[in-house]
């Protein structure tokens, strides 16, 4: 018996030893290089920045400035004003917002929004005593969103680059414009209110109305510059503000 198992042994052995031992091939792993240029592969991230350095720079002033300027103005003028005044001067100035967005509803071939708009304008202004009170919007009709910038876009103007504004803050090219043909169809409470009035009280009365106007721009944006905890907010912001233009053309 012991001598059976002992050839046996030997046996295995020696096939073991015929066998040539194992030479791994060469490493060939395979490598994912990304879709052909021509495939039409999206880049959702991809913005057309090419001001970037300049765009940078103007965020981080308009950063300082909202820190160190605006925002203490806009503190002051929340501390000295009971709330409902400031919601009554924000729903005045956002009735006048109402002519833009219903010459662009309008332009846009879009019925039913310029309605909306031209109904909330009428009657807030009316029975909104000029309008201190959104009534159509206390009764679940709110404000419409459209501007030139969005028609632009409606009618195929692409958005060109990306652009920082002084102030105002992310917008494009195409934008940008929108918002200057925007400021030229807005009404002001002072383009009227004081017509009576000498040119010099007139200047005074519509530079105070104005900063009012500006003031409550700011109070009614509650975004704050580096706070989104984020360290990469540039490309953050940019990003949200591209595809929200989107959405707004879209819909």
């Amino acid at each position: 018996m012991r001598l059976a198992l002992l050839l046996m042994l030997l046996t295995a052995i020696s096939g073991c030893a015929g066998t040539p031992p194992h030479q791994p091939g060469p490493f060939c792993a395979l490598v994912h290089r990304g879709p052909a240029q021509d495939s039409g592969f999206e880049h959702p991230f991809l913005i057309n920045d090419p001001w970037e350095g300049f765009n940078r720079r103007m965020y981080r002033f308009n950063a300082q400035l909202d820190r160190y300027v605006y925002l203490p103005v806009v503190r002051a003028y929340e501390t000295a004003v009971p709330e409902s005044v400031q919601h009554g001067i924000s729903n005045v100035f956002n009735n006048f917002k109402e002519i833009p967005i219903f010459f662009n509803a309008v332009l846009q071939g879009k019925g039913k929004k310029a309605s909306i708009s031209l109904g909330r304008f009428l009657f807030n202004t009316s029975i909104g005593l000029g309008g201190l009170v959104d009534v159509l919007g206390a009764g679940g009709i709110p404000q419409e969103n459209e501007d030139f910038g969005q028609t632009l876009g409606y009618w195929g103007v692409p958005a060109g680059p990306y652009l920082v504004l002084p102030v105002l803050g992310p917008s494009g090219l195409r934008d940008a414009g929108g918002t200057a043909v925007d400021a030229l169809l807005a009404l002001n409470p002072a383009d009227f209110a004081f017509d009576s009035m000498g040119w010099a009280a007139r200047s005074a009365a519509s530079t105070s109305v104005y900063t009012l106007k500006a003031v409550d721009a700011r109070h009614q944006v509650k975004f704050r510059y580096y706070e989104t905890g984020s360290p990469f907010e540039y490309q953050l912001v940019r990003f949200l503000y591209t595809k929200k233009r989107e959405l707004d053309i879209a819909r």
